[in-house]
């Protein structure tokens, strides 16, 4: 029997072929990937967007604002000139994990998004323009073990040293660019502006251009993040309080910094604090995509899931290499997962007829255990797609109505846009 991976969540991973249906035209939408030495950044793995900021004020109470550190005298942010007074100590908008791989080598991104702004006039202190910016970390993603050791240390503070192979600020991620012009043309007429090209450059196309210049030596990198963490369990309340600390890549300062006797009281003053079972959720999270290849048991299991994660970040070539492998090593396994992997690597390539046939097998081998059966059925519905891009839209809607009498109940949505009436539901 092939390798089942537990800690890979193949509901998240193993992604559905989609569909454009909006000229009414078959397309066949095969991805252009790079195939460079790192991948793509995938999208949010993970999310933390609520957290209470707390500050040990001046008179000895605690005074506390959603998502921010408050400043330690609360009197006075009254008379902070204009909008400053919304950044608090320290604030956040979300705390975000993306993965990226980089050589042969799993990483994370975590994005810290946050509000900020500045002075027209610093020195005057006027004219305040608010605005948002981030901060991007990629570490190793062996750190995320660290993130949340097992067991919980309850009750005891603890740091992660991310060893942060790069990190960067983007300010003003959200700012519209206009092409061939210095100048922003937003307070201008619509006319104006219309004739000049604008473009939004996400974030994670300047994140993956400072990795890639940072490989090439162009950039040299040397902040690092310290994730202060201190769960908490009391009176049946489980808590933890975190702090997320810049520092440098010397060894020096992060002897100092990492030492107990300089950060016994990081939690004396400000922290953020959140449910414990809501941060637990946010690290599982992003660890469920990591694949710890290097130390399969076999030469089938590391060359599966090494393809499992080529697939995962978009290099299908390497993947379906990785996959043609494990089959050499067990050409007679009867796990159905890496035919139903090679079935949509084939369409994601945009080679849909062997997808088919890689489906067929996937499906001869009907699993035994109940929690393989959700992604057993999933191939019904994925042969439909490839069978769809064939122009065979009976074969397809045969499929999808197999898929959901099976109890996949997303395929209803393509019975009823884009199958004949006998195949919708009444």
């Amino acid at each position: 029997m092939g390798l089942r991976i537990n800690n890979i969540a193949f509901t998240l991973v193993f992604f559905l072929l989609m569909i454009n249906t909006s000229s009414g035209q078959r397309k066949q939408e095969v991805s252009t990937v790079d195939l460079q030495d790192f991948s793509i950044m995938t999208p949010v793995l993970a999310s933390i967007t609520n957290a209470t900021g707390w500050a040990l004020q001046d008179n000895g109470t605690w005074f506390s604002e959603n998502n921010k550190i408050p400043f330690a005298d609360a009197r006075s942010v009254a008379s902070r000139p204009d909008g400053h007074e919304i950044l608090g100590q320290d604030n956040f908008i979300s705390i975000d994990i993306h993965r990226i791989m980089i050589d042969d080598d799993q990483y994370n991104v975590l994005v810290r998004k946050y509000n900020d702004g500045e002075f027209e006039f610093p020195y005057l202190q006027r004219n305040w323009r608010s605005y948002q910016s981030l901060d991007y970390y990629v570490f190793k993603s062996e750190k995320l073990l660290e993130m949340l050791p097992d067991p919980v240390p309850w009750n005891t503070m603890y740091l992660v040293d991310l060893r942060c192979f790069h990190s960067g600020k983007i300010k003003n991620f959200n700012k519209v660019v206009f092409l061939g012009s210095s100048l922003s043309l937003s307070n201008y007429s619509v006319g104006v502006v219309e004739n000049f090209k604008q473009t939004r450059t996400g974030y994670e196309e300047q994140i993956i251009r400072a990795i890639q210049e940072k490989k090439q030596g162009i950039k040299i990198n040397d902040r690092n993040l310290i994730l202060a963490l201190f769960p908490i369990k009391s009176g049946g309340k489980e808590m933890i309080r975190f702090k997320i600390i810049n520092a440098y890549l010397n060894e020096n300062l992060l002897r100092m910094q990492t030492s107990p006797d300089n950060w016994r009281d990081l939690f004396t003053r400000t922290f953020y604090e959140m449910p414990f079972n809501a941060y637990r959720d946010f690290v599982q999270a992003a660890r469920s995509h990591y694949i710890d290849y290097k130390n399969a048991a076999t030469a089938y299991d590391r060359h599966l899931s090494w393809g499992i994660l080529r697939y995962q970040m978009g290099d299908y070539a390497g993947a379906l290499e990785a996959f043609n492998k494990a089959l050499e090593e067990n050409p007679s396994t009867t796990d159905f997962m890496i035919y139903a992997y090679r079935g949509n690597t084939l369409s994601k390539m945009g080679m849909h007829s062997d997808a088919v046939a890689e489906f067929d097998k996937a499906i001869l081998l009907r699993p035994t255990r109940m929690v393989d059966y959700p992604n057993w059925i999933r191939n019904y519905f994925n042969r439909g797609v490839a069978k769809y891009y064939l122009n065979n839209t009976e074969g397809a809607c045969e499929d999808w109505k197999k898929a959901y009498d099976f109890g996949y109940g997303s395929a209803n949505e393509y019975l009823s846009t884009m199958c004949p009436r006998k195949y919708r539901l009444p």
